[in-house]
């Protein structure tokens, strides 16, 4: 077992790839609420991604 399967239930161990591919949207331009569309995710899950990269 990894350390992140011991850390994380198995729902969140299945968001990560989402999220990322949240990041990489946004980095693209893409609008948030177009992402949210697309990926089946909340605006506001788009928008915990926008302010993750506006901090970095």
């Amino acid at each position: 077992m990894s350390l992140l399967e011991s850390l994380l239930t198995p729902a969140e161990l299945n968001e990560i790839p989402k999220r990322l591919q949240i990041l990489k949207m946004l980095q693209a331009g893409i609008p948030q609420r177009k992402i949210a569309e697309q990926l089946g995710v909340g605006i506001a899950t788009v928008s915990r991604g926008a302010r993750a990269l506006k901090r970095d």
